[in-house]
């Protein structure tokens, strides 16, 4: 089967909603020697939809530039909402449905090469995707892959084999032992996510200045303290929407939220639909953010 014909529906009715597909035809040297990329899907959605991507021998590079994905991996049914812009690594020998509820903007780089089944047996077997880190991503390192034409192969092949030997390193490698301090901010942001808080107040309660809480937090959880509590009262809501009949507004509250726009904000930013979209969907989304 041809990467082409990976995708249903088709290229043409994908085309008109906004995904279309360069293939790439590298050089025998190159596919023989070296990792080297198979296609780019440039996708920019604007209306909800979804499609499917069977299953292929390499690696899928996705760069979500804006909005959300909602990514169901098969025969595991294991499903995943992606809404941080950035880069993520998934395996592409799992066919996938991409689930898009609105507007979304992204790009996905299809690569193989013959030194893959290392890496497969390097990387974790119980995940859908790896993430590479923000910091990275920032710098704007990798951002060269996703050019429509093929780049240089021996570059090509350089960034890729990085990537993936970083990822292997940061996922497999002993966690560092995180600070008392952190688990315990970690569990009261889970706990009491009703609750007020500013950075003022637990810099106070944890005896730590404020940035160092902030810097620490994500580097250990890779996600900052604010950002993790607006996670949890939207986990949190989502529960509340799928299983009450609480208006949108007192669902605002119960979880910590004063100002219901700043709720229908944070929700959206999270799901990728307002709270009375999701409640019409009937089913929660599955619990991982």
């Amino acid at each position: 089967m041809s990467i082409a014909q990976a995708y249903t529906p088709n290229l043409t009715l994908l085309s008109k909603l906004g995904v279309n597909l360069s293939v790439f035809h590298p050089e025998t040297e190159v596919a023989d020697s070296l990792l080297y990329p198979i296609a780019l899907e440039t996708s920019f959605v604007k209306s909800p939809f979804s499609y499917y991507i069977s299953s292929h021998q390499g690696f899928r590079l996705l760069h979500l530039k804006s909005g959300s994905l909602h990514f169901t991996v098969f025969p595991s049914k294991e499903a995943v909402l992606l809404a941080e812009q950035g880069i993520y690594l998934l395996d592409s020998r799992f066919p996938c449905r991409i689930i898009l509820r609105d507007m979304a903007q992204y790009e996905i780089l299809h690569f193989s090469g013959q030194s893959l089944s290392y890496f497969y047996s390097c990387l974790p077997k119980n995940r859908i995707f790896w993430q590479v880190s923000p910091p990275v991503y920032r710098s704007g390192e990798y951002l060269s892959l996703f050019e429509k034409k093929e780049c240089n192969p021996v570059l090509c092949h350089m960034l890729l084999t990085k990537m993936i030997s970083q990822l292997i390193l940061e996922y497999t490698l002993p966690e560092k032992k995180v600070p008392v301090y952190l688990t315990e901010m970690k569990s009261q942001l889970e706990v009491h996510y009703c609750q007020s808080y500013a950075l003022a107040d637990l810099e106070q309660k944890y005896h730590v200045s404020r940035y160092r809480l902030c810097r620490e937090f994500k580097a250990y959880y890779q996600i900052s303290p604010m950002q993790y509590l607006h996670k949890m009262r939207i986990q949190a809501a989502k529960g509340l929407l799928a299983e009450t009949l609480l208006k949108v507004h007192e669902i605002s509250y119960e979880v910590g939220y004063e100002n219901v726009n700043h709720f229908i904000t944070h929700f959206k930013k999270l799901t990728g639909m307002t709270p009375t979209q999701y409640r019409q969907q009937g089913l929660p989304f599955p619990a991982t953010m």
